[in-house]
């Protein structure tokens, strides 16, 4: 898989325009139970009952999902956005979480990367983890309490926070920008005439 590595993005748009100045975690994707966004909710909603500030979790992308109660004003749903609007909100966060168990690949953490963000992922996921580790772009969890501190490491650690997205946008590039892909698969068939000619 190739991707477009020249993007670009706006942190002051996306304030302007949604008008959300707290710290928050982006979600990026379909909002359903295979994509484990249960776990994430859960998971924030016990981090703002023990942690007590004024971190906020940002949706966004298709679905629906209950919010509970307790938590209700501090996720905002945005819905479907376009893709500069994408670009400019995971600019604007703190962390992408991608907390899915099922992924062969991930185009918003890439993206994410590309915006100079960190990406946190679910240990489970052995795609995402090694994207993570082979990059060192950022952290992942298996449960609550490494959650909680990785979120707060995170956040209580801005300048390797952005080390981890500067990380991860060199590996984009160097992994996954459409000329290095392409040039992969040109020596691939060179490779392979070569052996049956």
């Amino acid at each position: 898989v190739g991707m477009d590595t020249d993007i670009s993005y706006d942190k002051e748009r996306f304030y302007d325009k949604y008008d959300i100045r707290d710290p928050f975690i982006v979600y990026a994707g379909r909002k359903d139970e295979g994509k484990n966004i249960y776990t994430l909710i859960r998971y924030f909603e016990k981090y703002k009952e023990r942690m007590g500030n004024h971190l906020k979790l940002v949706l966004i992308g298709g679905g629906k999902v209950e919010i509970p109660d307790a938590i209700e004003g501090d996720v905002y749903d945005l819905g479907f956005v376009d893709r500069q609007d994408k670009y400019d909100i995971i600019a604007a966060s703190q962390l992408l979480c991608q907390p899915s168990k099922n992924e062969s690949f991930s185009i918003v953490i890439m993206e994410s990367w590309l915006c100079g963000r960190p990406a946190l992922v679910h240990r489970d996921c052995e795609v995402t983890k090694h994207f993570v580790q082979d990059s060192n772009g950022g952290l992942y969890f298996s449960n609550y309490m490494e959650f909680e501190g990785c979120i707060n490491y995170i956040l209580d650690h801005p300048e390797e926070a952005k080390a981890m997205g500067k990380n991860g946008c060199r590996y984009v590039k160097e992994h996954f920008d459409w000329p290095v892909v392409v040039k992969k698969y040109q020596d691939f068939f060179k490779r392979v005439i070569e052996k049956y000619q």
